[in-house]
């Protein structure tokens, strides 16, 4: 391998800054963007976001950047802490499939305090995202699966690179610099997946960013790191991954030519990306049911969506929370057939203490299908008390890139989420405002119409 990771990462993230991303990874990255302001606009009332936000700004500091939806000036690594909170608490943002993660969160809270910062152009913001964004997946790519199977979240683990990468491409800063800042976030990733169902994934998310963004400041300063922090005999492959080494260089050869950011999954309801296929299957054969009463649910999923879901049965048991109701799968298909629809009420009490619901999810069952290589699609059978049955498939959910979401299905989306919560006409403003933001002097303009009422 010529260079060392770190070395080509930097060398690619300047190159495509220098000469120019593709018109379709710009466009791409406000699809992203615009996911995560869907993601988080009925998020500021969460228990976690009010916590998080006491925190931040309540301990001093020069108001710097602010926080999405509320308008509270902080400190810029604090707002990217809450923001990359906000874009995880209801776990309606992207997935990128393939490595089971969600890639714009740690990297877009970081991107926005910085150009708070700096003042640099939308279309600045723009490239540093999407950059940013590739040469996470990239290091994801380079550790996942096993990553993940060890019981890291992935965010955690590659985020900050992200967001270090895109931070250094808005502050200018040279090779040396920026490598020091992807090998200060290497040295430094974090989080565990014990903190599923509970406030602490969303930190992890929040943390991320800010980590990130902090590294591209101290590394501005002349802070310095190993420019071996992925590869390295005590690095990050060895210390937090299987993988074999022969896939770094397969991944770094690839970058440019295949652009990851074009594999992400958007979502239209607020659950993890495991459950989508099972909840418009539920909501499918709802239809057909003609008032027969269900007796059995039975989803065929990817094996590996069984192993998931038995672990967090025994560990939670029913759910307690909004949290742990929205990591149970039978619980979210129960839900969505028996109320007909899938909202963030579906995973509030009473949703989650109702006993019709909890009692058909009881009598869900997830088969493993072996033919499934992927959990963005799946199968349901539901057996009737009076013998009779009813199946459907979804290969392929809505938002998945077999599925493609639509601009005007995305821009719908969040027009329904937004519509009570923020002023009359101020959706579409925003809309507008994302679509240019490639036009852009600055992020001001957005900011400020990122508000509730």
């Amino acid at each position: 391998m010529s260079g060392t990771v770190t070395e080509r990462l930097v060398d690619f993230a300047i190159e495509q800054a220098r000469d120019g991303i593709p018109a379709d990874v710009s466009h791409e990255a406000k699809r992203l963007l615009l996911n995560q302001l869907k993601a988080s606009v009925a998020a500021t009332d969460h228990d976690a976001i009010k916590i998080l936000h006491d925190f931040a700004t309540s301990s001093g500091g020069r108001g710097q950047a602010h926080v999405l939806w509320l308008g509270t000036a902080a400190e810029a690594t604090k707002a990217a802490l809450v923001n990359g909170a906000l874009f995880e608490v209801l776990d309606f943002h992207d997935t990128y499939i393939p490595c089971f993660m969600h890639a714009t969160s740690a990297v877009l809270p970081a991107v926005m305090a910085r150009a708070e910062l700096g003042g640099q152009s939308g279309r600045d913001i723009i490239t540093a995202l999407a950059l940013g964004m590739e040469i996470e997946l990239a290091c994801a790519a380079m550790l996942m699966p096993s990553a993940y199977y060890r019981g890291y979240v992935p965010a955690g683990l590659v985020g900050g690179i992200g967001a270090a990468a895109a931070c250094s491409l808005l502050a200018g800063l040279d090779a040396q610099r920026m490598g020091n800042a992807i090998g200060i976030a290497m040295c430094s990733a974090f989080g565990t997946y014990e903190s599923v169902g509970s406030m602490t994934l969303a930190y992890i998310t929040g943390a991320t960013a800010a980590s990130g963004l902090t590294a591209a400041l101290l590394a501005a300063q002349g802070f310095d790191a190993p420019n071996t922090a992925l590869e390295g005999d005590k690095g990050m492959l060895e210390s937090h991954s299987d993988e074999p080494r022969e896939k770094i260089e397969q991944v770094l050869d690839s970058l440019g030519e295949t652009w990851r950011i074009h594999g992400q999954s958007y979502k239209s309801i607020p659950t993890e990306t495991i459950t989508h296929a099972p909840v418009e299957c539920a909501l499918a054969l709802r239809e057909r049911a003609a008032g027969r009463q269900v007796a059995r649910l039975r989803f065929g999923v990817q094996p590996i969506v069984v192993e998931i879901c038995d672990e967090r049965m025994e560990r939670f048991g029913d759910p307690h929370s909004e949290l742990t109701a929205r990591f149970d799968l039978c619980f979210c298909a129960a839900a969505a057939w028996q109320r007909g629809r899938f909202t963030l009420d579906e995973m509030r009490e009473p949703a989650y203490t109702d006993a019709d619901i909890l009692a058909l999810r009881a009598r869900t069952e997830l088969i493993a299908d072996d033919s499934r290589q992927s959990f963005d699609g799946c199968s349901l059978e539901v057996e009737f008390t009076d013998g009779s049955t009813e199946s459907t498939v979804v290969e392929a959910f809505l938002g998945s890139p077999e599925r493609r979401m639509t601009d005007d299905e995305l821009a719908n989306i969040f027009r329904d989420v937004a519509a009570e919560l923020v002023p009359p006409g101020r959706s579409d403003e925003i809309l507008d405002a994302v679509w240019t933001l490639d036009k852009a002097t600055n992020i001001n303009e957005l900011m400020a119409l990122l508000k509730l009422r």
